[in-house]
């Protein structure tokens, strides 16, 4: 019945709605479900076919878990048998040291996504799979939104937009302004392959860093092997992804995968960028879209879930009665929320550019392994999600 009632509506070439979300990974997804719960008529739009698989680090923090516990959402994990996480393995040159990991589990983009996509379609929901979207201008009322899908084209009138669409362009005008990218970014790049052989044992997170850039490894819900890198742009040129991943785990003594590839290597844009703005009229952008800086902690999921959290009900808010304020109070919150969170990912990031110096600190670590325990307890951390708002 959904697909049919979306070709009749979408055949009709307009459709109206409360809220029109565009991007269905982690933010998009958890915020139209959270709105759809709060009583919104919510669309919720992405240009991929589901299941789909995306670059990711696979590891859902316990600041990730909380988030999933406190909409109710918090047996997704166990039900797709998300491995638990309990070492940390970091490597740098000849260091290597095993830390202890809490509450952390991995699990697949494809199953979490695909988890989180139907649970907002059970909560009301509707949603369009191989959609495009560009952003219209906007109305004493709506918001106007340019969807293409297959061979049609449809307008949608939302009186309120949510950008979840991740790295890269983001949701914006067929020529606006797309935010910068920070000089000497890293760029991710990730595969799924299937080698049980791999000296990576379930419940270990392998983190290895040389100076092209860094590389995790882990074992998902099914066993096989996940590998996601930050690396230097540069690193790439004249070469294949697999052998700038295999350049750097032989910087540190290890063999690379051989198994079968179940799937494909993949890159995205620059990592650490933010956007023009985080929010404007009838408008807010949140997860990725909101702004990223390169996940050595792996929060990213984390973040994107609390950001979901926090904005269904301001867009709510500005679906009922838009007013500038609204713009104004994402902002601060974003800026506020994520402050913190990410400070830990901004000091790591230039450290990480000298192995010389993670060398020093593994060789601590060794020695001391208690002085982990502060930075791998904040960085599972989720952040503030309330949000102070009057109208």
């Amino acid at each position: 019945m959904l697909a049919a009632a979306v070709h009749l509506e979408m055949g009709a070439g307009m459709a109206r709605r409360d809220v029109l979300v565009v991007g269905a990974g982690p933010a998009g997804s958890l915020a139209a479900r959270e709105i759809a719960r709060l009583g919104g008529s919510v669309l919720l739009v992405d240009r991929a076919e589901f299941p789909r698989w995306k670059v990711c680090g696979a590891c859902l923090s316990a600041g990730a878990l909380e988030v999933l516990e406190s909409v109710g959402l918090g047996e997704i994990p166990g039900a797709l048998r998300a491995e638990p996480l309990e070492t940390l393995v970091l490597s740098a040159g000849k260091r290597r040291v095993r830390l202890p990991l809490h509450g952390a589990r991995a699990v697949s983009r494809s199953a979490f996504d695909r988890a989180l996509l139907d649970a907002a379609c059970e909560s009301g929901v509707e949603f369009w799979s191989g959609a495009r979207a560009q952003l219209g201008a906007t109305d004493l009322e709506y918001r106007h939104v340019h969807v293409s899908r297959e061979s049609e084209r449809v307008e949608v009138r939302a009186r309120v937009v949510l950008d979840a669409t991740g790295l890269g362009r983001g949701l914006t005008p067929a020529r606006g302004e797309n935010g910068t990218v920070r000089a000497g970014s890293r760029i991710g790049l990730g595969a799924v392959l299937s080698d049980s052989t791999y000296p990576v044992a379930p419940g270990d997170l392998h983190m290895v860093v040389a100076p092209a850039g860094y590389v995790g490894l882990v074992r998902d819900e099914s066993g096989d092997l996940n590998v996601a890198a930050a690396v230097d742009p540069s690193a790439l040129h004249g070469t294949r992804p697999d052998r700038v991943i295999t350049s750097i785990l032989s910087s540190c003594g290890l063999e690379p995968p051989r198994g079968s590839v179940v799937s494909a290597w993949q890159g995205t844009p620059a990592l650490t960028r933010s956007p023009a703005e985080v929010a404007g009229e009838r408008l807010f952008r949140l997860g990725d879209a909101s702004g990223y800086v390169e996940p050595f902690t792996g929060e990213g999921m984390c973040w994107a879930m609390s950001s979901a959290v926090a904005v269904a009900p301001l867009a709510l808010a500005g679906a009922d009665h838009w007013e500038a304020s609204l713009t104004a109070a994402w902002s601060a919150h974003h800026a506020a929320a994520l402050r913190t969170a990410r400070r830990l990912c901004r000091v790591l990031t230039p450290a990480l550019r000298r192995p010389w110096l993670v060398q020093g600190a593994l060789a601590t670590l060794q020695v001391v392994p208690g002085l982990a325990t502060p930075f791998v307890r904040r960085a599972a951390r989720p952040p503030e999600t309330s949000l102070a708002y009057s109208a």
